[in-house]
Protein backbone atom coordinates (compact mmCIF):
# COMPACT_ATOMS: atom_id res chain seq x y z
CA UNK A 1 0.00 0.00 0.00
CA UNK A 2 1.40 3.39 -0.95
CA UNK A 3 1.61 6.37 1.40
CA UNK A 4 -1.09 8.07 -0.68
CA UNK A 5 -3.41 5.08 -0.17
CA UNK A 6 -2.63 5.09 3.57
CA UNK A 7 -3.41 8.82 3.70
CA UNK A 8 -6.71 8.19 1.91
CA UNK A 9 -7.50 5.42 4.37
CA UNK A 10 -6.70 7.68 7.32
CA UNK A 11 -8.87 10.42 5.84
CA UNK A 12 -11.80 8.02 5.60
CA UNK A 13 -11.93 7.90 1.81
CA UNK A 14 -14.31 5.14 0.76
CA UNK A 15 -12.75 2.21 -1.06
CA UNK A 16 -9.20 3.21 -0.12
CA UNK A 17 -8.13 -0.37 -0.89
CA UNK A 18 -8.99 -0.01 -4.56
CA UNK A 19 -11.97 -0.77 -6.77
CA UNK A 20 -13.81 -3.99 -6.07
CA UNK A 21 -12.04 -4.63 -2.73
CA UNK A 22 -14.30 -6.35 -0.24
CA UNK A 23 -13.23 -6.54 3.40
CA UNK A 24 -14.87 -9.40 5.26
CA UNK A 25 -14.95 -10.90 8.75
CA UNK A 26 -13.66 -9.59 12.06
CA UNK A 27 -11.33 -6.98 10.51
CA UNK A 28 -14.29 -5.21 8.90
CA UNK A 29 -16.22 -5.32 12.19
CA UNK A 30 -13.32 -3.88 14.21
CA UNK A 31 -12.65 -1.25 11.57
CA UNK A 32 -16.30 -0.19 11.51
CA UNK A 33 -16.23 0.07 15.31
CA UNK A 34 -13.18 2.33 15.09
CA UNK A 35 -14.93 4.50 12.52
CA UNK A 36 -18.05 4.73 14.69
CA UNK A 37 -15.96 5.67 17.74
CA UNK A 38 -14.07 8.35 15.78
CA UNK A 39 -17.37 9.77 14.55
CA UNK A 40 -18.63 9.76 18.18
CA UNK A 41 -21.53 7.48 17.24
CA UNK A 42 -20.74 5.07 20.10
CA UNK A 43 -19.00 5.53 23.42
CA UNK A 44 -15.34 4.78 23.63
CA UNK A 45 -14.17 2.25 26.23
CA UNK A 46 -10.74 3.76 26.93
CA UNK A 47 -8.85 4.71 30.08
CA UNK A 48 -7.49 7.92 28.53
CA UNK A 49 -8.58 10.10 25.62
CA UNK A 50 -6.77 10.04 22.31
CA UNK A 51 -6.17 12.49 19.50
CA UNK A 52 -6.21 11.89 15.78
CA UNK A 53 -2.66 12.49 14.56
CA UNK A 54 -1.47 11.76 11.05
CA UNK A 55 2.32 12.04 11.07
CA UNK A 56 5.09 9.83 9.72
CA UNK A 57 6.92 7.66 12.22
CA UNK A 58 9.73 5.15 12.36
CA UNK A 59 9.10 1.75 13.94
CA UNK A 60 11.51 -0.95 15.13
CA UNK A 61 10.52 -4.39 16.38
CA UNK A 62 13.60 -6.57 17.11
CA UNK A 63 11.63 -9.80 17.63
CA UNK A 64 10.57 -9.81 13.95
CA UNK A 65 13.79 -8.28 12.61
CA UNK A 66 12.32 -4.92 11.66
CA UNK A 67 14.35 -1.75 12.10
CA UNK A 68 13.45 1.85 11.20
CA UNK A 69 10.44 0.94 9.04
CA UNK A 70 8.11 3.69 7.85
CA UNK A 71 4.82 4.00 9.74
CA UNK A 72 1.89 6.42 9.60
CA UNK A 73 0.34 7.36 12.93
CA UNK A 74 -3.46 7.41 13.22
CA UNK A 75 -4.12 8.03 16.92
CA UNK A 76 -2.04 8.99 19.94
CA UNK A 77 -2.77 9.04 23.66
CA UNK A 78 -0.64 9.26 26.79
CA UNK A 79 -0.83 5.47 27.12
CA UNK A 80 -0.36 4.31 23.52
CA UNK A 81 -0.83 4.76 19.79
CA UNK A 82 -2.33 3.19 16.70
CA UNK A 83 -0.42 3.29 13.42
CA UNK A 84 -0.12 1.62 10.03
CA UNK A 85 3.08 -0.05 8.81
CA UNK A 86 4.11 -2.73 6.36
CA UNK A 87 5.46 -5.16 8.95
CA UNK A 88 4.41 -8.62 10.09
CA UNK A 89 3.60 -7.57 13.67
CA UNK A 90 2.76 -10.02 16.45
CA UNK A 91 0.72 -9.25 19.57
CA UNK A 92 2.89 -9.25 22.68
CA UNK A 93 6.04 -8.14 20.83
CA UNK A 94 8.16 -5.25 22.09
CA UNK A 95 8.19 -2.29 19.73
CA UNK A 96 9.78 1.15 19.51
CA UNK A 97 8.07 4.08 17.81
CA UNK A 98 9.74 7.40 16.95
CA UNK A 99 7.97 10.47 15.60
CA UNK A 100 8.15 14.27 15.72
CA UNK A 101 5.51 16.51 17.28
CA UNK A 102 5.31 20.28 16.91
CA UNK A 103 4.46 22.00 20.19
CA UNK A 104 4.90 25.58 21.36
CA UNK A 105 6.73 26.48 18.16
CA UNK A 106 9.32 23.73 18.60
CA UNK A 107 9.75 20.24 17.22
CA UNK A 108 9.90 17.47 19.79
CA UNK A 109 11.26 14.01 18.95
CA UNK A 110 9.19 11.36 20.73
CA UNK A 111 10.78 7.97 21.37
CA UNK A 112 8.24 5.54 22.81
CA UNK A 113 8.71 1.88 23.70
CA UNK A 114 5.88 -0.50 24.38
CA UNK A 115 4.08 -3.74 23.63
CA UNK A 116 1.87 -4.54 20.66
CA UNK A 117 -1.63 -5.12 22.03
CA UNK A 118 -3.64 -5.43 18.80
CA UNK A 119 -2.89 -6.19 15.15
CA UNK A 120 -5.40 -5.54 12.34
CA UNK A 121 -4.48 -7.23 9.08
CA UNK A 122 -6.01 -6.16 5.80
CA UNK A 123 -6.23 -8.11 2.52
CA UNK A 124 -3.92 -7.96 -0.47
CA UNK A 125 -0.75 -6.82 1.24
CA UNK A 126 -2.14 -3.56 2.63
CA UNK A 127 -0.38 -1.94 5.57
CA UNK A 128 -1.05 -3.57 8.94
CA UNK A 129 -2.86 -1.63 11.68
CA UNK A 130 -0.97 -1.86 14.97
CA UNK A 131 -1.97 -0.74 18.46
CA UNK A 132 0.81 -0.30 21.00
CA UNK A 133 0.60 0.31 24.74
CA UNK A 134 3.53 2.44 25.89
CA UNK A 135 5.85 1.38 28.73
CA UNK A 136 8.07 4.42 28.34
CA UNK A 137 8.20 7.64 26.31
CA UNK A 138 11.04 10.14 26.09
CA UNK A 139 10.94 13.65 24.61
CA UNK A 140 14.06 14.99 22.93
CA UNK A 141 14.78 18.17 20.99
CA UNK A 142 14.33 17.54 17.27
CA UNK A 143 16.28 19.24 14.54
CA UNK A 144 13.73 18.99 11.70
CA UNK A 145 13.74 21.42 8.80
Amino acid sequence: MSLNEISNLLAGTPNAFGPGMIVEGPVAERSQRAIDIMRSMIDEARKVSRVHLTVPASVSCPSIGCRDKLAIMRDLSTSGAFFYAEIDALEGSNISLQFVLAAFGKNIQMVCDGIIVRVERFPRGAATGIAVEFDRCNMLPADVS
